[in-house]
């Protein structure tokens, strides 16, 4: 017999990381700093070139989900399953605002419209609620998915929602009328991250299903299927340039695609479980986050990740 592989080396830790698995990153718009949000509950902002935590921009009465910076690079809103959509300001986490989603449930994912006057949740409940972040009021609540909400995403004109459920399908919304401008059966199994191309004419979606299709909104149709992950596709981020898919995985891995030709460019191995959360770093590198707390860096070109922020010891 083989002998077993051996045990890879114990991750770093870092008092004020998260105590739980990391399930959401964004990147400030001017590239400095990225924001975590953690089913510890916590959100937390670290400055990338510093490599340290800036501050723990709030905390959520229950798991954190999300948590994006604002187009005017002051403040972020963040979200959770207790139903809350707290806007911060970034320099010492005041609250700004609370936005309650009511009976809709929990807050599974948000989007911001590019200007900044409309977020879009997505509820446990199935519920799509668009708000006016200018007047801080309900501007629609959608109904008609039939199952849970696990993904949403605005178009890059500001003007159409995405949603998808854990049941596959795919719903497109005017966000100015609140109408349902198309619905479709997309996936087999639950549709986790979706992003518009910058045109705004393509959808990209990943899911249970281990697929990740390219849709034409046009006519409705795939145009394309990138394969690979052994595990739920859960996140999706698209490079600045538009060349480049990110995809994180169940199974461990996040993945780099080029999404003229359907290629993997690059796997990244975490080796210690679940990637939830994915984005690029303004310099092109690849940042993962998931079950083992951890924060990553990873080389574009594929190879080994360096540790950018630990998680808190056990």
């Amino acid at each position: 017999m083989a002998p077993p592989p051996p045990e890879p080396p114990p991750l770093p830790t870092l008092p004020e990381g998260h105590r739980d698995a990391v399930v959401w990153l964004a990147v400030a718009p001017d590239g400095r700093s990225i924001l975590s949000a953690s089913t510890d509950r916590t959100i937390k902002l670290w400055d990338i070139g510093g490599k340290h935590l800036i501050r723990n921009l709030g905390v959520h009465k229950d798991m954190a989900r999300t948590a994006l910076y604002m187009p005017d690079g002051i403040s972020a809103l963040t979200a959770g399953d207790d139903g809350e959509i707290v806007q911060r300001k970034l320099a010492d986490g005041a609250v700004l605002h609370v936005f309650q989603s009511g009976q809709n449930g929990g807050v599974n994912k948000l989007a911001i419209s590019p200007d900044g006057k409309h977020a879009v949740s997505g509820h446990d409940t199935g519920n799509v609620i668009i708000w006016d972040l200018v007047n801080g009021s309900v501007q629609h609540v959608l109904t008609g998915h039939e199952w849970s909400i696990s993904a949403v995403v605005v178009s890059p004109d500001g003007r159409q929602a995405l949603s998808g459920s854990i049941d596959g399908t795919l719903k497109l919304w005017d966000i100015e009328s609140g109408k349902q401008l198309r619905s479709w059966h997309g996936h087999e199994q639950g549709t986790y991250g979706a992003v518009f191309t910058a045109d705004g004419h393509h959808l990209i979606t990943g899911s249970g299903d281990l697929t990740i299709k390219v849709w034409d909104l046009d006519s409705g149709r795939e145009v394309k299927r990138f394969e690979g992950h052994e595990g739920t596709v859960y996140a999706l981020a698209l490079s600045a340039d538009g060349k480049r898919l990110l995809s994180a995985s169940l199974d461990g891995t996040a993945r780099l695609w080029d999404i003229e030709s359907g290629n993997q460019i690059a796997m990244f191995d975490s080796q210690t479980g679940p990637i939830y959360a994915v984005a690029f770093a303004a310099d092109g590198t690849v940042l993962t986050g998931g079950y083992d707390r951890t924060i990553r860096d990873w080389p574009a070109t594929g190879g080994d990740g360096v540790v950018l922020f630990a998680g808190a010891p056990e």
